[in-house]
């Protein structure tokens, strides 16, 4: 018995100290292996580019929200006449940047979408007056090309004229203007600044009113006091004031009638 232990001690020493084999591959085959995985990967990319510059042109889609039928169809023609590449290598700046070139539109989005091909969403300036007879200006004073000339037409819209780079000064004043003299019930209707700096206001009840460009505001502001106190009970008898003076105003009266 204690040889048979022996002997299996021996077997379990000699497999002990038996030295351990490892399987190296040579140095050809390794280089064989890398140039391998390189030429996949190469091949990977070649395939990929040349799947890219073969799919067909992107669709873009013009999204409704927010426009009106002819703003819509005025962005869809722009986008149309584009040239546009694949869904992955169409350049989206430069459809944003064509895009808000329009005089009407105010921001522009362009994304991809997996479903919708590239879409674009567009946000339309919002009018709140008329900049001489070919053009609206909006809250900021920004002067715009309407999408629909039918906008032009609108009879609540007070109407801005002067050059186009005084327009946000124009607006300023035709907002101040109308809360000085929203108590009387009267709101401005056409207003025009001269390349002197004169300003010719016609309010919605008739009365016009010429200012220049010296202490203006005080002007304005002291004949809409005069108007709702001393002047309140013939204010419908005047035709126009003139405050062009430095100590007082002229008033032109309406011709009674026979």
């Amino acid at each position: 018995m204690a040889q048979t232990v022996n002997e299996v001690t021996d077997l379990m020493s000699d497999k002990k100290d038996r030295p351990k084999r490892s399987t190296r591959l040579p140095p050809s085959a390794k280089y064989f292996f890398m140039a391998l995985v390189i030429g996949l990967l190469l091949l990977i990319l070649v395939m990929g580019a040349k799947a890219l510059r073969d799919a067909p042109p992107a669709a873009i889609e013009v999204s409704h929200q927010g426009l009106t039928a002819m703003q819509y169809d005025a962005l869809q023609q722009t986008m149309n006449q584009q040239s546009v590449t694949s869904f992955f290598t169409t350049d989206l700046q430069t459809l944003r940047d064509i895009a808000i070139d329009l005089s009407w539109v105010d921001q522009i989005s362009v994304t991809r979408d997996w479903q919708r091909g590239i879409v674009i969403t567009a946000l339309p300036k919002k009018a709140v007056a008329n900049f001489g007879t070919e053009r609206m200006v909006d809250a900021k004073g920004v002067v715009f090309v309407p999408a629909d000339s039918e906008e032009l037409t609108q009879a609540q819209f007070a109407t801005l004229q002067g050059e186009i780079t005084q327009a946000p000064v124009i607006m300023q004043q035709m907002q101040q203007i109308n809360e000085w003299y929203a108590p009387l019930g009267m709101r401005v209707e056409d207003i025009i600044l001269s390349p002197r700096m004169t300003w010719l206001v016609r309010f919605s009840n008739g009365l016009r009113v010429i200012v220049d460009n010296e202490n203006t505001a005080q002007k304005l502001l002291s004949l809409s006091q005069l108007l709702g106190n001393q002047l309140s009970t013939r204010r419908d008898e005047i035709q126009s004031v003139d405050l062009r003076y430095k100590n007082g105003f002229s008033i032109a009266w309406h011709m009674k009638e026979p």
